[in-house]
């Protein structure tokens, strides 16, 4: 249907058309026909001045060229205008706050090598994998999940997995983040990264390769000069789950006060430019002119 409509409107009516798409397009796309996804990419290459594909995410390698929105941004913004970095000196805390839902193979590895090396033995963590599947103690749950069958019915209610929820992060030092797309070349930023440029959490990700350099693009700042960022170079997503691991355990074993007091500036840098409407609107400002350019209007 979508096929036909956009064939209607830029073939037959000479119309030019902007195709938007709220979530990282890669994800969702995985789930379309072979041959509806080759029809699409025919089109927009055919229709190429008259179709400008505008989605979530940054992935020069997918089948046609998109342009990359914020909008998600603004929306994980709004719903978390008023938090505030919390005051985490507790001799108490729990090492790493690690929070997944979809199962995806490498998710799993990345667990597995985690539990293996005991980075988990004293964190926070979560995951939906069958009947191997684990919820974190209620007391750091959003109110909500504390209903068994509301969560089981809801799993994906928005306040629960979009809004920081203090005690997660008041209760760890560190995030490990699983993106949306962790294969090569994807840069998705979701609520999984955001969170923490939120709650003022080093964090470790598991995305594809260039992943933290796109963030330092974006003007977000990371942590090379307090832990090994190298994996994020790793194009080999096995050895990049490895070097995660390895990042992971020098930071369990490192002095998690020196640590914090060497990345107050970054956290607080994060977290400033996070809600800076300014930046955000720049941003959009230079989208708006990648449209008109594909257009070819001045």
């Amino acid at each position: 249907m979508m096929q036909e409509y956009l064939e209607e409107l830029t073939i037959k009516r000479n119309e030019k058309v902007i195709l938007y798409h709220s979530e990282n397009i890669d994800f969702y796309t995985q789930y379309m026909d072979k041959i509806e996804m080759r029809d699409l990419r025919q089109l927009i290459d055919q229709q190429r001045k008259k179709i400008c594909v505008v989605a979530h995410g940054v992935n020069h390698k997918f089948p046609f060229e998109y342009i990359n929105h914020y909008d998600f941004w603004i929306d994980i913004r709004n719903k978390n205008d008023r938090f505030k970095i919390l005051n985490r000196a507790s001799e108490n805390e729990k090492d790493f706050l690690f929070l997944t839902r979809r199962p995806t193979e490498h998710r799993r590895q990345l667990r597995e090598k985690l539990q293996v090396q005991g980075c988990l033995d004293n964190s926070l963590y979560s995951y939906v994998d069958g009947e191997n599947t684990r919820h974190l103690p209620p007391e750091y749950e959003h109110v909500k999940f504390h209903d068994p069958k509301f969560k089981d019915e809801q799993c994906y209610y928005e306040p629960a997995i979009w809004n920081v929820l203090p005690q997660q992060y008041d209760a760890t030092k560190y995030s490990i983040v699983a993106e949306t797309v962790e294969t090569n070349g994807v840069h998705c930023l979701s609520e999984k990264i955001f969170k923490p440029l939120i709650g003022g959490h080093l964090f470790v990700v598991l995305a594809g390769t260039g992943y933290l350099s796109y963030l330092r693009s974006i003007g977000f700042k990371t942590f090379n000069d307090c832990i090994d960022e190298s994996y994020d170079n790793e194009p080999n997503i096995e050895l990049r789950i490895k070097k995660i691991v390895e990042t992971c355990k020098n930071l369990m074993d490192a002095d998690h006060r020196v640590i914090q007091e060497k990345i107050q500036d970054v956290i607080q840098h994060n977290h400033k430019l996070f809600f800076d409407d300014c930046h955000l609107q720049s941003l959009n400002t230079h989208i708006m002119a990648e449209v008109k350019d594909h257009f070819g209007e001045v």
